[in-house]
């Protein structure tokens, strides 16, 4: 999984993570299960031009995540999930699974 970070500032980070294109349901569904540890198994894209892009938001020290999932289609990324939020647990769970490079 290719991790970028893309802002930074006192309150927030956020977070660009890419994988294949056929990774896109298999994303979706450790999302909505809450199976975060199994992200850093799935194929990473090292193209930032193709593929998925799931965007992370942390806010409060990692205890609040937004999360949402866009698909590289015609030249850009467009949305194809909701905005999910995670909240106390589940925020540290999300933002401990994957690899943060800063």
């Amino acid at each position: 999984m290719k991790t970028t970070l893309f802002s930074k500032n006192r309150n927030e980070k956020n977070y660009e993570l890419f994988f294949e294109s056929d990774e896109l349901h298999r994303v979706q569904y450790l999302l909505e299960t809450k199976q975060f540890g199994e992200l850093s198994e799935l194929q990473s894209s090292e193209d930032e031009d193709t593929g998925i892009k799931l965007k992370l938001s942390l806010a409060e020290r990692g205890k609040l995540v937004t999360a949402q999932l866009f698909e590289y289609i015609m030249s850009a990324y467009e949305a194809v999930s909701p905005i999910m939020t995670f909240r106390n647990k589940e925020a540290v769970a999300l933002s401990g699974a994957v690899t943060l490079d800063e």
